[in-house]
C-alpha cells in the first residue's frame, strides 16, 4: 500500500490522511482526504475549532503514471462553514490548480515532455486529452512570453514568413543581440507592425537600428515609430535584386545569343553562381559569352563587383564605390540594370548604414528554415496563437518532435 510519504515525494500531495488503494481497469487509485487539524477557511484563513463541516464532494485527479499505469488521486473532500467570517466554501486544494482534472505535479511533467515529444506522444504518457496537453504547454509558453523584457533591446531584424499559400505571412521581428523572436503578427503591412514597435516605445527600448529589406511598409512604419532610428538594409537581399535583374537581362539578350550557348544547360545558374565557386565548365561558358554577347558578361561582371560593397574599409570607400557602381550600371544599355540603379541609389544611404551598424537579417532567415521545420513536422498548425509561441522559443528550445 502507498503511504502519505510516497504521495508527497512523487506527486506533491502533502498534508493529506491515506484512506485506501485500489485498483481497477488498469488504473491505480489512492484515496485521501484532510485531517482535521489542518482544516482552514479559505476566506478568513481560521483554524478547525471555527470550522464545520456542511457537506461533502468527491474529485479525481490525474496523477503521475507509473511505467505503463496509470495513477489517480480521489479526493474525498467537505464543504466547510466558517463561524469567524459566516462563509461556506469549500476546502482548499493545493496540489491542482482551479478546476484542473490533474494535479501540479502531472502539470510539470506535460511541461517537461513537450520539449522531447509530440503532444500527441505527451497525452498517451500521461493519461490527458491531446486539447488538454496543448494547452498546457501554450499557457506554459504565454507566461513566459509575457516576462520577457524589451528595455534593453537595441539592434533588431523585421522580415516576413509565409505561414501558408495564397500569399499569407507572418511579420517576425527578431533582436540580433540575444537572438529571440521578440514578436510575430499576421500580415505585412504597416499597420501590422506598428503596435508592437510602440510597444517597444512604452517600454523605453533603446532602438538604433532595424535590419529589412526594401519593403516599403516595414520601411514606413520603423520611421514612424522610430525616426531616429537607423534604416539598414540587408546586404543579402540587394545581391538577391542584382541576380533578379541579371536573369531579366539575359531573358532580353536571348535572341541575340547563338543557339549553341543559348541553349546551353547550366547558363543560368552559371551567371547566378559566385565566381569564386564555379568550376572549369563553368568558367569556360563565361570566356565563350564574353566574346558572344559583351553587354550579359558586363552585367554578370557588375553583380559580382557589387559583392564587394560590404568588405570595403571605410563609409567614404562605400559611398565612392557605390556611386561609381550607378555609372556602369546605367552605362550597361540594359533596362534592367537602369531600373536596378535607380532603385538603389533611392536607397543608398540605407545600403551604406551597414558600416555605421553592420547587422543583416541573416539570422532571422536562419529561423525561418527552423520555423519551416517546425511547421512540416507538425504537418502545419490550425492554432495560429500556439505556432507564434513556438516561434517566439524557437531559438533555443526546438523541440526534437515538435507538433
Amino acid at each position: 500500500m502507498a503511504t502519505t510519504s510516497f504521495l508527497y515525494h512523487t506527486m506533491g500531495v502533502k498534508g493529506y490522511r491515506y484512506i485506501r488503494c485500489e485498483f481497477s481497469g488498469g488504473v491505480v487509485r489512492h484515496h485521501i482526504r484532510l485531517p482535521r487539524s489542518r482544516r482552514r477557511c479559505r476566506e478568513c484563513k481560521a483554524r478547525w475549532p471555527q470550522i464545520s463541516l456542511d457537506g461533502r464532494f468527491e474529485r479525481t485527479f490525474v496523477g503521475l503514471p507509473i511505467g505503463r499505469r496509470r495513477q489517480e488521486i480521489v479526493l474525498h473532500g467537505h464543504v466547510q462553514r466558517c463561524r469567524r467570517c459566516g462563509r461556506r466554501l469549500r476546502e482548499r486544494i493545493p496540489f491542482a490548480k482551479g478546476k484542473q482534472r490533474f494535479t501540479r505535479s502531472v502539470g510539470d511533467f506535460v511541461l517537461y515532455l513537450c520539449r522531447k515529444a509530440t503532444i500527441k506522444d505527451v497525452a498517451e504518457i500521461v493519461g490527458l486529452g491531446w486539447d488538454t496537453v496543448k494547452e498546457i504547454f501554450k499557457n506554459h509558453l504565454r507566461r513566459r512570453l509575457k516576462k520577457r523584457s524589451l528595455a534593453n533591446v537595441r539592434l533588431i531584424a523585421v522580415d516576413e514568413f509565409a505561414i501558408r499559400k495564397k500569399h499569407s505571412y507572418l511579420t517576425i521581428v527578431l533582436d540580433l543581440e540575444s537572438g529571440q523572436v521578440l514578436w510575430s503578427g499576421e500580415g505585412r503591412r504597416a499597420e501590422s507592425l506598428i503596435p508592437f514597435l510602440r510597444k517597444l516605445k512604452r517600454c523605453r527600448a533603446p532602438i538604433e537600428a532595424v535590419a529589412m529589406d526594401m519593403w516599403q511598409p516595414y520601411f514606413l512604419a520603423v520611421k514612424t515609430v522610430f525616426p531616429e532610428a537607423t534604416i539598414v538594409h540587408d546586404p543579402f537581399h540587394i545581391v538577391q535584386m542584382v541576380n533578379r535583374a541579371l536573369d531579366n537581362a539575359q531573358r532580353d539578350l536571348a535572341s541575340r545569343l547563338p543557339k549553341s550557348i543559348r541553349c546551353r544547360r547550366g547558363l543560368r545558374f552559371v551567371l547566378l553562381r559566385a565566381n569564386e565557386i564555379l568550376d572549369e565548365k563553368g568558367q569556360k561558358i563565361l570566356q565563350e559569352l564574353m566574346k558572344i554577347n559583351e553587354p550579359l558578361y558586363k552585367a554578370y561582371l557588375l553583380k559580382e563587383q557589387l559583392r564587394q560593397l560590404w568588405s570595403l574599409d571605410s563609409l567614404d570607400e562605400g559611398l565612392r564605390f557605390l556611386n561609381q557602381w550607378f555609372e556602369q550600371a546605367r552605362q550597361t544599355g540594359l533596362r534592367s540594370f537602369e531600373r536596378l540603379a535607380k532603385t538603389l541609389e533611392k536607397h543608398s544611404e540605407a545600403i551604406l548604414a551597414w558600416y555605421l551598424f553592420p547587422i543583416s537579417t541573416g539570422p532571422l532567415e536562419g529561423l525561418n528554415n527552423k520555423a519551416k521545420v517546425l511547421k512540416r513536422q507538425a504537418y502545419g498548425f490550425r492554432d495560429l496563437e500556439y505556432f507564434q509561441l513556438r516561434l517566439a522559443f524557437i531559438h533555443n528550445e526546438t523541440s526534437r518532435f515538435p507538433g
